[in-house]
């Protein structure tokens, strides 16, 4: 089966946009990153985090049930979350803007949590791409531990 995760306009039809004047483009960072199309403000709030709150073994368990049946979308379909602790999630049903943030030390975005939101930290320029640092979300130490995430 084809990846089409890699494939940046079936990336943008199946990816849910939740964050206004922002656009899913090639990154410098790593893959696809959010694009901003139109300066945001400093402390604007760009979006709220909704989704299921659930331990991470259920989260997985369904994942493991549903995703084969997905085909191409398996990587839209609960594929999203944010570590709530080192035992909860918030999950969202499909993959949205939010997960093409990339990672930086140096972040223009951030999590603020009450409710669970990304807000600019400074003046954001057309053309920038948004970034978060993802340390300083609750991550567990299965995502901690993965080769992959070695960049954090």
């Amino acid at each position: 089966m084809q990846d089409l995760t890699q494939d940046l306009e079936f990336v943008r039809a199946a990816t849910l946009q939740t964050i206004a004047h922002t656009e899913i483009r090639p990154s410098q960072l790593h893959g696809f990153g959010l694009h901003v199309v139109a300066p945001i403000a400093a402390e604007t709030l760009l979006c709220v985090l909704d989704g299921q709150v659930m331990p991470i073994d259920h989260y997985q368990t369904i994942e493991a049930q549903v995703g084969p049946a997905t085909g191409p979308y398996r990587k839209y379909v609960y594929m999203e979350c944010n570590y709530l602790d080192n035992q909860t999630l918030l999950a969202r049903n499909f993959r949205t803007s939010y997960s093409y943030i990339n990672h930086s030390r140096t972040p223009n975005t951030e999590l603020r949590r009450h409710p669970l939101r990304v807000v600019a930290l400074r003046a954001i320029a057309e053309g920038e791409e948004l970034t978060i640092d993802y340390r300083k979300e609750q991550l567990s130490d299965d995502y901690l531990n993965d080769p992959a995430k070695q960049f954090l």
